[in-house]
């Protein structure tokens, strides 16, 4: 009787072993999942930085331009000097001297 009992602990228990395999594949499979779920994160956070920089940018861009609108509306100078350095327009009475770049 003691061999018998001796044998059945040697021998590898089935019934033990097997949700013992079972545990460990599934905490292999949802540790896979975690990590694949966490690098998506990290992925979602660094493009939500990139899009938050580039909204910064646009916003200043936009205060930019909106400030220089509001001064050709306003400054009638500033108006006349935008008009004659861009547009090269003049007054009737006075001449123009363009230069080539060479």
């Amino acid at each position: 009787m003691l061999k018998n009992t001796i044998a059945f602990f040697k021998k590898p228990n089935l019934w033990l072993s097997l949700p013992v395999l079972l545990l460990l594949v599934l905490i292999c499979f949802f540790s896979g999942l975690i990590i694949r779920t966490y690098k998506g994160l990290e992925n979602f956070q660094a493009r939500e930085q990139r899009l938050e920089q580039r909204l910064l940018e646009a916003e200043n861009e936009f205060k930019r331009k909106e400030a220089y609108m509001k001064r050709l509306l306003e400054d009638n100078e500033f108006l006349e000097r935008v008009a004659r350095q861009r547009l090269g327009y003049a007054h009737p009475d006075e001449l123009l001297f363009r230069f080539s770049e060479e």
